[in-house]
Order: C-alpha cells, then sequence, then structure tokens
C-alpha cells in the first residue's frame, strides 16, 4: 500500500493508514458509504481504497495458506495446540484440525459437469460443493482445497484431498491431527468415541480433551462465514471485488 497524493481527503492526501481503516471497517461490516465520511474521502476514493486494500492483503505471501515446509514450523505449530489443551501433557502431538466446509452454489449445469445432482446435499438442502480443512490453533488455515461435489461425505472428500492426505499419512508417529466422527481414526488422525463407547468415563474425557482442540476449526468457519456474510451485503464497486474479499478471508 501507498499513499496517493492526487486522491485527497479534504486537503490532505491519502495516507496509507486511511486506506487501512477504510479496508479494515468494510471487513467488519461497515459500509463504505459511511466509513468514508470519518476518514474524509470522496466517494470514488473511498471503493479504491477498500480495492486497493484487499488487493494488496491477496498478494501478501506472509499471508498464503501453506503447509509448514519445516521441522521449526511445525513445532511452532505444535507448541501452539499444545497450549489450547487441559492435557497438554497428553496431548502433546497434534499439528492440526481438520473438517469439511459446506460452500453453496448455484445449481450447475448439466454441460458443466458429470453428475448434477452429485452437487445437492440432502442435510444442507441446498446445491454446494465438499471443501477441506486443516487449521491452526490461532484459526490460520494451512490448508484449504475445493475438493469434491456437495453430497459427498467428508471422509470420501479426505481420501480425494490429495496433497492434506500425503502430508497427514507422512508424519512421524506420535504426531497428529484431530478430527471429527465422519472421518476414520487412523494413528494420523485422531476421531471421538461414537455411539455407546461413549458411556465409558474415559472415553468422555477423551472426546472432551479431544474436543477443546477441534473446535477450533469450527470456530475458523464461522469466522470465515460471519464476515463474508456481511460484506457480501456491502461488496464495493457493485460485487465485483465480492471473490476477492472471500479469498481475503481465507
Amino acid at each position: 500500500l501507498q499513499r496517493n497524493i492526487n486522491k485527497c481527503r479534504d486537503s490532505e492526501p491519502i495516507m496509507t493508514e486511511h486506506i487501512m481503516a477504510m479496508g479494515l471497517r468494510h471487513l467488519a461490516g461497515g459500509r463504505v458509504l459511511d466509513n468514508r465520511r470519518f476518514i474524509g474521502m470522496n466517494r470514488s476514493a473511498a471503493y479504491s481504497a477498500v480495492d486497493d486494500f484487499i488487493n494488496a492483503v491477496n498478494t501478501a505471501p506472509e499471508l498464503d495458506i501453506k503447509i509448514p515446509s519445516s521441522a521449526a514450523e511445525w513445532e511452532e505449530v505444535r507448541r501452539g495446540w499444545q497450549s489450547r489443551s487441559s492435557v497438554p501433557h497428553i496431548f502433546n502431538g497434534n499439528l492440526g484440525a481438520a473438517d469439511g466446509f459446506f460452500q453453496g452454489t448455484t445449481k450447475p449445469m448439466e454441460k458443466e459437469v458429470g453428475n448434477v445432482m452429485a452437487y445437492y446435499s440432502g442435510h444442507y438442502e441446498s446445491n454446494g460443493l465438499n471443501c477441506q480443512a486443516l487449521v491452526k490453533s490461532d484459526l490460520q488455515f494451512m490448508y484449504f482445497g475445493v475438493v469434491a461435489p456437495g453430497s459427498t461425505n467428508d471422509n470420501v472428500s479426505y481420501a480425494r484431498a490429495g496433497n492434506l492426505k500425503e502430508i497427514v499419512d507422512s508424519l512421524p508417529l506420535g504426531l497428529y491431527i484431530v478430527a471429527d466422527a465422519a472421518y476414520v481414526l487412523s494413528e494420523k488422525l485422531l476421531v471421538p468415541f461414537t455411539g455407546n463407547d461413549r458411556s465409558d468415563p474415559y472415553h468422555d474425557s477423551f472426546n472432551y480433551h479431544l474436543s477443546q482442540l477441534r473446535i477450533r476449526v469450527e470456530m475458523a468457519f464461522d469466522l470465515y462465514q460471519g464476515v463474508s456474510r456481511e460484506t457480501a451485503y456491502r461488496a464495493p464497486n457493485n460485487g465485483k471485488q465480492r471473490g476477492k474479499t472471500k479469498d481475503w478471508l481465507l
């Protein structure tokens, strides 16, 4: 971001701080036309500032969605998760929380997909896509992939999430990720006990402490959905930046 001396706020140039303020207030749910009055921008400059902010964030390499690439980075992730557990001496090998996310879409046409009905989810009663995600303890996405049609269950979609499953399967013994009961238990993927198994007090305790970690991915989804729902009605330039806004949220 750079200041713009040609587009002025009253009698002063538009500084980087003004662009950031416009962008952050917009993504927090504020209307561009209301926010511009606080900062002193004209209408066109206000919309341009929001566009510039979102473009700058989208192209910042520091904010890329990426899997850790070194042992030191993975160790930092592990310590973050350990600090979130009330039994850190037991859940001391977790590296992420995984889950599926249903992204609603319009009904695809037959000429676009081979099986139109595969995109309809009976659970959500809507057409959409099954996405798979893996997050850090601070709710930052390490992986987010559009994997399968909306009717596909999470366990099948996870198997199709090529590089995510490969990375998890290659983790050293003692390191793992956590997920819900829609996934299949393995040495690298821990899931809660279900059915009658939950009546065992030790199993119940395990589920409770597992949920302390697993809930973080649900929180990441809620954060994404909450802000994107607000910006969907306030996208600048008549909605031209709506897709870019969702990119920023991820």
